[in-house]
Order: structure tokens, then sequence, then C-alpha cells
């Protein structure tokens, strides 16, 4: 079954940005699994469905993204979380936790996902490295970004379901904001 999640997409100049990030820390730091995945924050995290019920989904992300309005995401910095993940702050978390919450309503009513697909908690960020950032590298990376500045920020328009192939990420719907 094909695995599906649901994320804000920034604007093409600040994904530019991000990706030279990740390239910097795969370079420098040998963590490349960020790179992967274009930058975006999550709204749902990986979960499987099978392709006939693909149109259900799309339904009703269609008529949820219809009743949501757009939001203002500011970027600023960097944080971490552990000894594990690098990421991009953004300054206000709560219009990214209410459309959060209300999709996971939307969601639950609609699907039947696994208790490891739900996704209660969020901390709204852009991931520039994570798993694959060995510990013992961690801190070395850590003092790089934590005293640089990153700033930027752009209005929410959309969210996007993207798809997995087997082998990469793609952007399988774009979701319009009111």
């Amino acid at each position: 079954m094909p695995l599906y999640f649901l994320a804000i997409i920034p604007p093409k100049e600040i994904c530019k940005r991000v990706k030279s990030l990740k390239q910097e820390i795969a370079e420098k730091y040998k963590a490349k699994h960020a790179l992967k995945l274009p930058a975006h924050i999550t709204l749902q995290i990986p979960f499987q469905l099978s392709e006939s019920e693909e149109n259900i989904l799309i339904g009703f992300l269609e008529i949820f993204a219809e009743n949501q309005k757009s939001l203002r995401v500011d970027l600023k910095d960097f944080g971490r979380f552990n000894q594990k993940v690098i990421f991009i702050n953004i300054e206000d978390h709560e219009p990214i936790k209410i459309l959060h919450t209300e999709l996971q309503k939307v969601i639950a009513a609609n699907l039947q996902l696994k208790k490891h697909e739900k996704f209660s908690k969020i901390h709204p960020h852009i991931t520039l490295a994570s798993r694959d950032l060995h510990y013992k590298q961690f801190p070395d990376a850590w003092a790089d970004f934590k005293k640089r500045e990153f700033q930027a920020s752009f209005i929410a328009k959309s969210f996007t379901l993207l798809k997995h192939d087997g082998k990469q990420w793609h952007r399988h719907c774009e979701f319009k904001l009111e």
C-alpha cells in the first residue's frame, strides 16, 4: 500500500535556502536523510492507504481546505530535539497547531489510521538533519548552527499531500486554503 503524508511546503526561494543548508550538513556531517524530502512543516506523519481510498482522502481534504484560512509562517534561527534533530524554528506555533488539530479531527472521522500513524502533538519546524546525524557528530553540527541566524516569512496558502513511490516522496496534490 502506498505511503502518504501531509505538509505545508514553503515557497521555492525558501525551499532553495533550506536545501542548501541540508546539503551543507550532508557534506560536513554525512547526514543525508533530510535531503530525501522537500522543505516542509509536517501536518500528518506518513500513513498507509490503499490506492482505492485515495480519492476519498483527496475529497475530504479538498472540503477541509476550503474551510481553513491561509496563515503566516515566520521562520527564525535554529533549534534541536535532543541529540538527534536540527531544525529551523517557527516563531508562532499556534496557527499551525490549530490547523493540525482540525485536520486530525477530519482524518479521524474519515480514515482508520493505525496507532503509530496518528499524530496528536506537534512542534512545528523544518527539519535540516535527523535520523542519520550520528550522535558523535551532533555536538559539532549543533555548535555550527545554534549561533547562526535564519529569517524568512511566508503566507501558507495551501498544504500538500505527498506520496511515496517506493524510492522517494513526490508532491501528489495541493489543497488551497481560503
